[in-house]
């Protein structure tokens, strides 16, 4: 498989399972009848970085990487709760892939990005 192809295709993985996790953390704070303030709190690190995410750009990636730790931490908290619901489960998965994903493909692009000249 071609480079471009890979590329390609890890960046629509991004897109949507970027878009899947808020999805998913929307209706689980729903479910859970959070006050508004707290879906403004929440989402909104993501909320910030869905223009970047859009055009595909590197640093946005980058940035998603350490915007995901967060997430990451606060789903592994909700885990050790007594009986964590699906969609607890669901987000902690989300952040994994997405991690994995945007990670990928920011090394893929950085790895073969063309040279500059010197």
């Amino acid at each position: 498989m071609k480079v471009e192809r890979k590329i390609t295709i890890s960046r629509l993985a991004v897109q949507a399972s970027f878009f899947s996790l808020l999805i998913v953390i929307t209706i689980n704070l729903w479910q859970k009848d959070a006050p508004g303030i707290v879906y403004f709190l929440y989402l909104l690190p993501l909320v910030i970085l869905i223009p970047g995410i859009i055009r595909g750009e590197i640093r946005t990636l980058i940035w998603l990487g350490f915007v995901l730790l967060l997430y990451f931490a606060v789903a592994v908290g909700r885990m050790s709760n007594p009986g964590p619901l699906i969609l607890d489960i669901a987000e902690l998965v989300l952040v994994v892939v997405l991690f994995i994903v945007a990670t990928g493909n920011a090394r893929l692009r950085q790895k073969n990005a063309p040279q500059s000249p010197n």
